[in-house]
């Protein structure tokens, strides 16, 4: 018995600096993935480009706080032109990372592929940046998601070989229901 009572503060101890380092509840950073909760509908258009001949997508999707509101789970699907991979079906974690100052998205489809991407919020255009390896070729993405009101956005997205010239890959209007 008297061994019990004698790790009763060690353990205490070690609760407490667990939650030290876990941080705490959310901070003001992780409520602003807030904005993207819920069930979304996307339409947009595909650019003609190396990946063929583009054209007409859509998707729709929802998208809730984990246990803890630290991380957003978003499941989708998407009707995509064959040339770039056809229908899909996709899950989504959002998050912030504290310490390196940045939004998180890692993003896994029904075709195998896995994606990360690193974001910044400035004022109402979220930018993610990603680089992918796609037939043994890097590829740097850029996504500009442009907030229009509380439920719709636009969305921008460009792909480059080399980070420097860009050319378009997707626009994106998404509605929220």
């Amino acid at each position: 018995m008297n061994r019990r009572i004698g790790l009763l503060p060690f353990l205490i101890l070690i609760a407490v600096s667990a939650w030290a380092q876990m941080g705490g509840p959310p901070g003001p950073e992780v409520k602003k993935l807030d904005y993207f909760v819920g069930t979304w509908t996307t339409e947009g258009m595909i650019a003609q480009g190396p990946w063929g001949a583009g054209g007409k997508f859509t998707a729709s999707g929802t998208s809730e706080w984990m246990s803890g509101n630290f991380f957003l789970q978003s499941h989708s699907d998407a009707k995509m032109p064959p040339e770039v991979g056809g229908d899909s079906k996709d899950f989504a974690v959002m998050g912030y990372d504290t310490q390196a100052n940045v939004y998180t998205y890692d993003s896994f489809n029904s075709q195998g592929r896995h994606e990360s991407s690193k974001g910044t919020l400035s004022g109402d255009t979220w930018t993610w940046t990603s680089s992918s390896n796609y037939g043994g070729m890097e590829i740097q993405g850029k996504m500009t998601i442009k907030t229009v009101s509380p439920t719709s956005y636009t969305m921008k997205y460009e792909v480059s070989m080399d980070g420097k010239n860009w050319m378009p890959f997707m626009d994106v209007k998404a509605t929220k229901k």
